[in-house]
């Protein structure tokens, strides 16, 4: 007080007056917020997880927590249908000695038909924003880690015939399902034709060069993974 007193006989007349009609800011206002947070930051402030993608609803095969899980998947989008590459880790079981492994993980790949377009949309590119696809009545075929070692090997591009993958749900208890028929063949411009044949649904992706690169580079990172062999060396 006694500074402020001293402060204001030393100033001028002019600046007295201008500074006292000046009115005090109230402490509240001075670190006001603003009165509604945007939806998307207001969303995870409050602590709510972000939502968990379609094809992964079920709980974790392994029993971990799923806020631990890392989803990731590659899509492959044409004109008439589209194609998506994630893989499904293998199961453990466990015994007084660790965890042994149950089952060997697969790369699941799945198959969608195009809707079709809306009137006067236009037919658009193969990955057009306007374009969707009917992933509800999915099509799908599990590649097992040999049937990756396969097309890792050429087989798809070895011959005319190319490679020709069969799996019956029946051998796996699962009756009433169709065989299932994947073919993988070299098309005259270098592309790979996927045509996955299965009762009465038939659906082809053409694949890339460039594309396919990518499916067999993460099918070389994923086939001993797949085995469990991952979990030998992250568990210890």
């Amino acid at each position: 007080m006694l500074l402020s007193r001293l402060a204001q006989s030393v100033l001028p007349a002019s600046f007295r007056a201008a500074a006292s009609s000046v009115s005090p800011v109230p402490h509240a206002a001075r670190f006001a917020v603003p009165a509604r947070m945007p939806s998307h930051v207001a969303q995870y402030s409050s602590g709510t997880a972000a939502p968990v993608p379609p094809n992964f609803a079920a709980g974790d095969r392994n029993g971990s927590s799923t806020s631990d899980r890392v989803y990731t998947n590659y899509y492959v989008y044409k004109t008439r249908a589209a194609m998506c590459v994630r893989l499904l880790p293998p199961t453990f079981s466990k015994s007084q000695a660790g965890k042994v492994l149950e089952r060997d993980g697969t790369m699941l790949l799945e198959f969608a038909t195009a809707n079709a377009a809306a009137a006067g949309a236009g037919n658009g590119p193969a990955g057009n924003v306007n374009r969707t696809y009917n992933w509800s009545s999915k099509v799908t075929f599990a590649l097992s880690p040999v049937e990756l070692g396969n097309i890792l090997a050429g087989d798809a591009v070895a011959s005319d015939k190319g490679l020709v993958l069969w799996h019956d749900p029946a051998k796996l208890g699962k009756t009433g399902e169709p065989i299932k028929k994947l073919s993988l063949k070299q098309l005259p411009d270098g592309n790979i034709s996927f045509n996955l044949n299965a009762g009465a649904d038939n659906i082809n992706v053409p694949v890339t060069k460039g594309e396919f690169e990518v499916i067999k580079s993460v099918a070389h990172f994923a086939i001993p993974r797949l085995l469990g062999f991952g979990e030998v060396f992250g568990s210890s």
